[in-house]
């Protein structure tokens, strides 16, 4: 399925609305109670400006249909009648999430997404335009932002990469910001009257450093954050990118920015080692540097 394509409309806000109140019921809730329920005010939130009324009701069915996809949630019965319920493999985790902090479901989504996007590759298909475009905009730099203008640079700077299968509107880029900023792997910064977009995901890995080892060689704790998030730089999801491929060895530009703000933050610790295998190469503008270990300082509960 593509998300930024098919199912425009749908946001990590409204599927955590719609997750957490299925975690209260078992036996699911057609469409229709759904929408009753959870009313469009509450499913659009900090979205941005008010919407037409045509998107109101198109965002619950878009989210459904993502939260489906990325095996959040089942859907049983015809398409005019369908029952939704959360999927009991994440019942114990949504329902352990705070209303009033979202970010450890924000986690869940970018896992799941990202763990929907490597099944698709293993089966040899096409993964999620949104899954694609992530990875894309995680391989820029972080020292030169996009503008969150389409027309005003990041339309060139996606079809020269040759993503525009991906994305291919104002429409799409709009949705991929806001992606990219309900997950965590970028922040929006205003210079010179305008909007730009930092590839930053610092939240999105500090969110994540509780399921990572506490300690181990740099190479094989690179390979476990990329395994639980792909989109940060995994390999099979890069190399489904059209253009050329980085180094295996160098972590991206963006993911080393994050890295480097934890060990500012104290979270993280990055250690030389005498150990060249298991060394991996930090990059960040001018700033080259080897770290042959990682250790968590304070794990995330």
């Amino acid at each position: 399925m593509d998300y930024l394509k098919q199912q425009n409309l749908a946001s990590v806000p409204a599927l955590f609305v719609i997750c957490r109140y299925l975690a209260t019921r078992p036996d699911g809730e057609d469409e229709a109670a759904l929408r009753r329920v959870l009313q469009p005010r509450a499913m659009i939130a900090n979205q941005g400006p008010a919407p037409r009324d045509d998107e109101r009701r198109d965002v619950l069915p878009a989210s459904l249909e993502v939260g489906r996809d990325i095996e959040l949630l089942d859907a049983q019965g015809s398409r005019r009648e369908r029952v939704w319920s959360l999927r009991e493999s994440v019942r114990a985790e949504v329902a352990a999430v705070p209303a009033a902090d979202s970010r450890p479901f924000r986690n869940l989504v970018l896992r799941s997404l990202g763990a929907r996007a490597m099944q698709v590759i293993e089966s040899g298909e096409r993964p999620a335009d949104v899954a694609l475009a992530l990875t894309w905009l995680l391989q820029g730099d972080p020292l030169s932002p996009l503008s969150t203008s389409w027309s005003d640079g990041p339309e060139m700077a996606v079809r020269r990469s040759g993503l525009d299968l991906a994305v291919s509107s104002p429409e799409q880029w709009r949705a991929l910001v806001r992606w990219a900023r309900s997950l965590g792997l970028a922040t929006a910064t205003a210079a010179r009257q305008k909007s730009y977009l930092v590839v930053d995901p610092t939240k999105a890995v500090d969110d994540t450093l509780g399921r990572l080892p506490r300690q181990g060689p740099a190479e094989t704790w690179f390979r476990q954050l990329h395994s639980l998030l792909p989109v940060l730089g995994h390999r099979a999801l890069i190399s489904a990118l059209p253009g050329p491929r980085g180094s295996a060895t160098e972590i991206p530009a963006a993911t080393a920015l994050a890295v480097c703000k934890l060990e500012r933050a104290g979270r993280l610790r990055l250690l030389q080692s005498d150990d060249a295998s298991s060394t991996v190469v930090l990059r960040l503008g001018h700033q080259v540097r080897q770290v042959g270990e990682v250790h968590v300082v304070e794990a995330v509960a």
